[in-house]
């Protein structure tokens, strides 16, 4: 599981995977829903999970771990803005 793979959810929702984070030996991924194949203003964060070989993700729901890793995701964002990336 990687960045700009779309997965899909048990609930049928897509998602496009835009940044991934390691935190404590655990991956994390920033994610947007599609919604007709198109970008939507919902975005998501999730753990990747992985049991005898086979990937999950599944929603952070922790408040304060998702507020970390939002901060973390927008700090990688503001240093590509700043290389003009």
């Amino acid at each position: 599981m990687g960045v700009d793979e779309i997965i899909t959810l048990d609930d049928g929702k897509e998602y496009i995977l835009l940044s991934e984070k390691v935190n404590e030996g655990a991956k994390y991924f920033l994610a947007v829903e599609t919604i007709n194949n198109e970008p939507s203003e919902n975005y998501e964060i999730f753990k990747e999970i992985n049991e005898n070989g086979e990937l999950s993700v599944e929603e952070v729901a922790n408040n304060e771990m998702k507020q970390q890793l939002i901060d973390e995701f927008e700090a990688n964002y503001d240093l590509l803005d700043e290389q003009g990336a």
